[in-house]
């Protein structure tokens, strides 16, 4: 199994946010994504990813890196968007996204990484938890969207 971890292409962006799309009910705006994916893909604080296997995207994430203001100043990492297409799961494939994912963080020197698991989504739970991640609590207010 050749998986491959690299940074989604603007030609990949159809197939990668399918992934997403397709566990969603709030589809992608892809004329919208077009318009500003460049000013994303050339900001060094965002990471989009994709997850290959033999050439095929089977997976997606948003990598983003914060700066901090307090303390030491380090800055941190949070995931936003992580999925692996339903036929894919349970092959190891989000565990290398998430290698990758931590690699990437302490080259940029972040202090932690953080991510949001819908609270009915108790699978991605316990995969965060098998790797490692804690459970905190956290809230998050959602403003011009039906959810």
């Amino acid at each position: 199994m050749n998986i491959v971890i690299e940074k989604l292409k603007k030609e990949d962006l159809r197939e990668a946010i399918n992934i997403y799309d397709s566990n969603h009910k709030i589809k992608t705006n892809y004329e919208k994504l077009l318009n500003i994916y460049d000013k994303i893909y050339n900001n060094p604080a965002y990471h989009n990813i994709v997850a290959k296997l033999n050439g095929k995207i089977v997976g997606l994430a948003t990598i983003i890196i914060n700066y901090d203001i307090v303390e030491e100043l380090n800055p941190f990492l949070t995931i936003w968007n992580f999925g692996i297409k339903c036929e894919y799961r349970r092959q190891k494939i989000g565990t290398k996204m998430f290698e990758y994912i931590y690699k990437f963080a302490k080259e940029n020197n972040c202090e932690f990484i953080s991510l949001i698991a819908e609270s009915n989504n108790a699978i991605a739970q316990a995969f965060y938890e098998s790797l490692g991640y804690m459970r905190e609590v956290g809230y998050v207010k959602i403003i011009n969207k039906e959810i």
